[in-house]
């Protein structure tokens, strides 16, 4: 009998190490996947045409809802789960994230970005995605206050020391900042509003370091319209610099409107990397995208350039 072939379905995060792409998908758990880039990546490429390998991680079955995956400054892989609200590697679990950060309403932990800081310590920013709360898994004693109104992503940010497992992160051991994404004119729950999928650290002018969000917009009616796809830079603290760049207008007809989920540096200051999850004609794909020319840097100074190569 021959094996099956590994597809990639929910594409929810993605990292660059040389010529590999890592990719989670939300809807298979204990595992993320390596996938070998074409010998000339460019513009869309389908995720499952570069031969998706399964790479197994600590936990097994308790490594699932897998959100984002990033390289930590002492090397090791790291992959953050929703539902668990932890940062998994391939040999153990590193962290843990305290109560605030749990998943409510199919909204929770939803991207991971880190950056070597010296003595291979790494800083790391995880995002709490925000947008509509799902309204059929609020709770039903909440649906009275909770549920059509859209909450704004949260950004914290905090430090891991090299070779740290089984670290227990509280609210009190980083920073923590409510995230000023952009509002579309509109009332609630019919307006478009954004939520965070993921982030990657970023260099801004004055040397100074924040971060790009993948945000994405849906209404919260019966049938929800999934409206803008931007990548939007933001200082620490959460608020907006510049314009956004409108990921639809870069995509050809046949991606337009994607659910894209993941981002990361394809070539540190210069281009990113996103990934979308399967759509009911569309299979997983991935995008290199030019940024504009304000928002780079050197790539010699670039986040997980020890990866990057």
């Amino acid at each position: 009998m021959f094996a099956q072939k590994e597809q990639v379905v929910e594409a929810s995060g993605v990292a660059r190490s040389g010529n590999n792409l890592f990719v989670v998908d939300d809807s298979v758990g204990g595992v993320c996947f390596r996938l070998r880039l074409p010998a000339d990546p460019k513009g869309v490429m389908s995720l499952n045409a570069m031969g998706p390998q399964r790479v197994r991680l600590a936990g097994g079955r308790l490594a699932i809802d897998l959100e984002g995956i990033d390289f930590l400054a002492d090397g090791r892989l790291a992959v953050v789960s929703e539902r668990t609200r932890t940062l998994i590697g391939e040999e153990d679990t590193i962290a843990e994230y305290d109560q605030p950060f749990s998943e409510f309403a199919k909204r929770g932990l939803e991207g991971v970005s880190a950056r070597p800081i010296g003595d291979e310590t790494s800083r790391i920013a995880v995002v709490w995605e925000g947008g509509y709360p799902d309204p059929p898994s609020v709770p039903i004693p909440l649906r009275r206050w909770v549920g059509r109104k859209a909450l704004n992503p949260m950004l914290f940010i905090h430090d891991l020391k090299r070779g740290v497992k089984d670290a227990r992160v509280r609210l009190t051991d980083g920073m923590f900042a409510e995230v000023q994404v952009p509002r579309p004119p509109g009332a609630e729950p019919q307006a478009q509003r954004f939520r965070a999928s993921d982030l990657t650290w970023t260099r801004l002018p004055g040397d100074q370091w924040g971060l790009i969000l993948l945000i994405s917009s849906q209404n919260s009616a019966l049938k929800p319209l999934y409206q803008f796809h931007w990548l939007q830079r933001f200082t620490v603290q959460g608020k907006p610099i510049g314009a956004p760049v409108d990921i639809d207008k870069l995509t050809p007809a046949s991606s337009r409107g994607a659910n894209w989920e993941g981002v990361a540096w394809f070539e540190p200051g210069r281009r990113v990397i996103i990934v979308h999850e399967a759509e009911p004609n569309l299979e997983a794909h991935a995008m290199v995208i030019d940024l504009p020319a304000d928002w780079q840097f050197g790539g010699d100074a670039g986040p997980s350039a020890n990866h990057v190569k």
